[in-house]
């Protein structure tokens, strides 16, 4: 049961929106041609030029002409209808007819009721035609009017005449399909019976050309149909419909397009409503029938003050947008040229620097080259004050010195005073430098009256380029073992890899 309420739920849905496409569809092709809609004019009025081109002009072909200008334009229709009215029958119904179809299309019902007099006898073949014409000018009258005495008079005139037109239409149902499908209309609308109205507007919508003037007709009887049964999308949709076939076959007494018009207002497509309304009003006044142009004026003149306002708001808007981009293309402009500016001048900043810096690598290299020349000026000074102590000791020893070994440690003290002085005036960060390469715990403080240890004058030698351990030892009169035990000492001491901890020490002071 679930499956079954999901299939229908999903199909309900799919038709919905199928409908609005077609809708839309419609609504867009209507737009487009309602564009055209004076080529579509031009059209008709050259076919009716070329019938009154016709040599000799017959009845026949004024009935034509005048038939080709009743739902194009009242006044010449009228007047190719009047030069029938003594002509033989059946040219003579045919103008009362056509009269009084155009008295009902303008409005002007009194000049129609004249007109019903005057015919009283008739071909069978025209019966139906001139009944169903004085009907629906009655009908039309009676809801036109405000006097009650008329509506009652008109209204109890419309139902004679839709009796005799029935009786009529039942006397002669085998004349023609037309006029069997029309009975059958009429008698569904009489019984309010609107499902079987559209089943036999079917039938006539399959019997018709589509876009054809007939077919606009039947496509605004089932609006009005569909209306009844409350399914406004079907009913504007055929309106619609409608409204593209009488845009199509050049006609201008329009009962649809100010409808399609007045929907559109109120669902808010204002430049669909402005279009159709506006196409409808040129229609009412080309025509010539006033109660149409009254119809369609009112509901034209607020869509055109609406659409205007809202074109003002737009026009509003864009101006300051405008205005707003136009300011904001200046400060882009402003940026540029300060950007541009501040590049110019980092640019030229840019060429200092480097000019700056090569200088001073130049110069680092001086002051390196210099540092290099210092390091080996001081390791030779190391070589010879160490070997100069070493025959100081031997000479002492020589001439009975009693102490030898008390001396040489004096001079060695006065050595390491005066190596520490000497290298710390070149790598005055040389004792911080140090330590901060070893782990807290490893870390070394020169006994008081002493400005390095032993460990840090070993690394001190190894920074000045001395790393061999026996050269070391030389200088600082130790042996080769005890050298190599202090610098696996401070490796192990290290923070980090311990076997990059030399080259580190080698890179203090370096630039």
């Amino acid at each position: 049961m679930k499956k079954l309420l999901s299939i229908v739920f999903a199909l309900s849905l799919f038709a919905g929106v199928e409908a609005k496409s077609t809708l839309d569809s419609l609504m867009s092709t209507y737009y487009e041609e309602a564009g055209q809609a004076e080529v579509y004019r031009s059209v008709r009025q050259r076919r009716i030029d070329s019938l009154k081109n016709v040599h000799p002009l017959t009845r026949e072909t004024e009935l034509r002409i005048a038939r080709e200008y009743q739902h194009y334009q009242s006044d010449s229709s009228r007047a190719w209808y009047l030069k029938l009215i003594n002509a033989p029958e059946p040219y003579r119904t045919h103008a009362y007819t056509g009269l009084v179809e155009l008295a009902t299309s303008i409005g002007k019902y009194a000049d129609g009721m004249v007109l019903v007099p005057d015919v009283t006898d008739m071909p069978d073949s025209l019966h139906i035609d001139w009944l169903e014409a004085v009907w629906k000018l009655h009908v039309e009258a009676a809801a036109s009017t405000a006097i009650p005495q008329l509506k009652t008079r008109w209204t109890e005139s419309a139902k004679v005449y839709y009796d005799s037109l029935l009786l009529v239409m039942d006397r002669h149902s085998a004349m023609s399909e037309d006029i069997r499908l029309r009975r059958e209309i009429l008698g569904a609308s009489d019984s309010d019976d609107v499902k079987l109205a559209l089943a036999i507007n079917d039938t006539m919508l399959s019997h018709i050309a589509e876009w054809s003037h007939p077919y606009a007709i039947a496509a605004y009887n089932r609006a009005m149909m569909y209306e009844k049964l409350g399914r406004d999308r079907k009913r504007i949709e055929w309106l619609t419909r409608s409204s593209i076939a009488d845009v199509r076959c050049g006609i201008t007494d329009n009962g649809s397009s100010w409808l399609v018009a007045k929907e559109c207002y109120e669902s808010g497509d204002l430049e669909r409503a402005y279009r159709f309304s506006d196409y409808s009003l040129t229609n009412a006044s080309f025509f010539n029938a006033p109660t149409r142009f009254i119809q369609t004026y009112a509901l034209g003149h607020e869509i055109s003050n609406t659409y205007e306002q809202q074109l003002h708001r737009y026009s509003v808007r864009l101006t300051i947008a405008l205005v707003a981009l136009a300011i904001l293309i200046l400060l882009v402009g402003l940026v540029t040229i300060i950007v541009l500016r501040q590049n110019r001048r980092l640019h030229t900043l840019n060429r200092q620097l480097s000019s700056i810096n090569d200088r001073l690598s130049a110069t680092n290299s001086q002051l390196h080259a210099t540092n290099r020349v210092k390091e080996q000026y001081i390791c030779r000074y190391l070589e010879v004050y160490s070997d100069y102590i070493r025959r100081l000791t031997t000479m002492a020893r020589r001439a009975g010195e009693r102490d030898p070994e008390a001396f040489m440690a004096r001079e060695m003290e006065n050595f390491y005073r005066s190596f520490d002085d000497t290298f710390l005036s070149l790598y005055g960060t040389f004792v911080q430098e140090f330590n901060s390469l070893l782990r807290p715990e490893a870390r070394l403080t020169p006994k008081p009256g002493e400005r390095m240890t032993i460990e840090m004058r070993i690394f001190a030698l190894i920074l000045l380029g001395i790393t061999s351990s026996a050269k070391i030892a030389e200088l600082l009169c130790y042996s080769p073992n005890t050298i190599s035990n202090y610098r696996v000492k401070m490796k192990n001491g290290a923070l980090g890899d311990r076997d990059t901890f030399e080259q580190r020490v080698q890179q203090i002071g370096r630039p």
